[in-house]
């Protein structure tokens, strides 16, 4: 009796340590094996159990309150069970303040309608994720920017229990969005700026352009010695280079702001081509430099491209080997491949027999204002950005832009190439012939023309060549005049100048629209992109007239419109 009454108290002092926690108390069993041994060994492995998920339980506490995002358990009815360390520290909150509170008046008013969005979510999927939420800390102004993930969570009988948030804090995110956005409109901003610049310098460069360029075609008319005649021409030569210049420039931003716009128009390719080249030809001929072009024969009579930008890029690459060679040749070749039943490969080779460019500067050719030799810029002239335009409007026309130097074979020289891919087609271009136009031109009958513009040495040079057309011209110096004017006077042409202060152009054409003027109304700009002859279109203008122009401009206009 003595040893049961024994082992009996042995069992309560197991059983009260397992029920301390001291789990790892043991007893030892007798070699007897009977009932009581069998209660020794349950209590054991009952306290082993015990242990098991006091760790388990205890490790995952650890995980919830060491965890760096803010977790938040919600009962079914949402309202807030439990909160973890890094809630209780963002939001300044402890979890008994916030028990039993609905997770809405943690949220800011203003995000009221997003969590409610994100309930309705997360009932309809059972999940819900990467929703942001401004939370309200209790201490700070600024609500808290969190991205919170929803989830169940459910018990060991599979039965929803709660659910589970999680809440990154996003503000450093959100920071750098912010930063991100303030960068993108400072540049937009800057761009914008250099736009209204180079549009105002485009404006304010080619109204006094328009003029020297203007008077020297009338002075070159008139009764000349050869001296004056050389400088004329070398006046025009100058103002035509910074024609150039300038609408290299605008080019050059128009690409950069993705803002070219291409045709696709059939063409024939030969007419194109030797049309634009044999000018060039006769610059060549004057240097002693032999010049040819040549076509394969597998070209088709007419393809389907944008023959203005092609043309561009074959006369920069023209322009530079006939400023590059002294002596020797220059040959320009033009293959086509055919890709496809639909599509064609143009490619186009100007060799010549140059001073070459070094292999190192090879690579830097095509960067804007970059030649490569520095000191070329002083003995040839020119500014580094035809192969700049020419290398963005060749991969605009989805084609390449390379060059060899120097050729295969050769001891020197140069092998410029571009490809371009066009279309083929069937049908016939239009007829172009009625555009050419004669100097000696005289109206066909006397015709009323208004000449709006600020600038005074515009209207002169426009008042005498009109004039000496055969017109009846008046001018006027605003918008404002030129509305009074058109209302007392039924003018048969407005030739209306765009950038004038008070009324501009488009606003004067408007009004007159507006007031029942029915007569021709030609914008006469330096405003030269697509976009600002359609906005002189939209305004209610007929045409449009580029400061410089030409004669040949000007005529080619009055036939149209007179």
């Amino acid at each position: 009796m003595k040893v049961l009454k024994e082992r009996i108290e042995d069992i309560i002092s197991l059983i009260a340590e397992v029920a301390n926690g001291n789990f790892d108390y043991q007893i030892e069993a007798t070699e007897t094996g009977d009932e009581l041994d069998a209660i020794i060994s349950g209590i054991s492995m009952l306290g082993q159990e015990l242990k098991s998920s006091t760790v388990s339980r205890d490790f995952m506490q650890s995980i919830y309150q060491g965890v760096v995002d803010m977790l938040v358990i919600l009962n079914p009815d949402l309202t807030v069970r439990a909160v973890n360390e890094a809630f209780e520290e963002l939001l300044d909150l402890k979890e008994e303040e916030v028990a039993g509170q609905q997770l809405a008046d943690l949220v800011h008013p203003n995000d009221a309608l997003r969590l409610q969005a994100a309930y309705t979510k997360f009932k309809a999927e059972g999940k819900c994720l990467n929703v942001e939420l401004l939370l309200q800390p209790r201490h700070r102004q600024n609500p808290l920017p969190v991205s919170c993930s929803f989830s169940y969570l459910k018990n060991s009988q599979k039965e929803i229990d709660g659910i589970l948030i999680i809440a990154k804090d996003i503000t450093e995110i959100k920071r750098t969005e912010q930063e991100l956005k303030e960068a993108k409109n400072k540049a937009e901003a800057a761009n914008e700026a250099k736009s209204n610049f180079l549009s105002s310098m485009s404006h304010e460069i080619r109204t006094p352009l328009n003029g020297i360029m203007g008077f020297t075609d009338l002075l070159m008319q008139t009764d000349l010695n050869k001296s004056q005649k050389q400088y004329l021409n070398l006046i025009k030569t100058s103002g035509s280079t910074l024609t150039k210049l300038l609408s290299d420039i605008l080019d050059l931003h128009r690409i950069e702001q993705d803002k070219i716009s291409l045709e696709l128009i059939p063409f024939d390719l030969r007419t194109t081509a030797s049309a634009n080249l044999e000018p060039y030809k006769h610059l060549a001929q004057a240097k002693k430099v032999a010049f040819s072009y040549t076509f394969d024969e597998a070209i088709p009579e007419i393809v389907i491209g944008d023959p203005n930008r092609i043309n561009q890029v074959l006369i920069n690459l023209v322009s530079n080997a006939i400023k590059f060679t002294e002596n020797g040749a220059i040959t320009i070749h033009h293959r086509v491949d055919k890709i496809d039943q639909e599509n064609l490969l143009l490619t186009c080779t100007v060799t010549d027999t140059g001073v070459g460019i070094p292999a190192a500067k090879q690579a830097i050719i095509f960067d804007s204002f970059t030649q490569s030799d520095q000191s070329t810029s002083r003995r040839y002239g020119g500014f580094g950005l035809g192969l700049t335009i020419s290398k963005k409007l060749v991969a605009i026309l989805d084609g390449e832009l390379g060059v060899v130097s120097p050729p295969p074979g050769k001891q020197q020289g140069s092998s410029f190439w571009f490809t371009v891919k066009l279309q083929a087609a069937n049908n016939q271009p239009e007829d172009t012939s009625a555009d050419l136009v004669e100097l000696d031109f005289r109206l066909e009958k006397e015709k009323k023309i208004l000449v709006v513009d600020d600038n005074e040495i515009n209207i002169f040079l426009m008042q005498d060549i009109l004039e000496n057309f055969g017109a009846t011209v008046t001018t006027a110096l605003s918008g404002e005049e030129a509305i009074t004017l058109a209302h007392d006077t039924p003018f048969d042409i407005i030739f209306m100048d765009i950038q004038m202060p008070d009324i501009d152009g488009l606003e004067a054409t408007a009004e007159l629209r507006k007031a029942g003027f029915t007569g021709t109304i030609i914008a006469f700009s330096a405003n030269a992109y697509k976009d600002d002859i359609y906005k002189s279109l939209a305004a209610g203008m007929n045409d449009h007239l580029c400061k410089p122009f030409t004669q040949e401009d000007l005529i080619a206009l009055l036939t149209k419109w007179g």
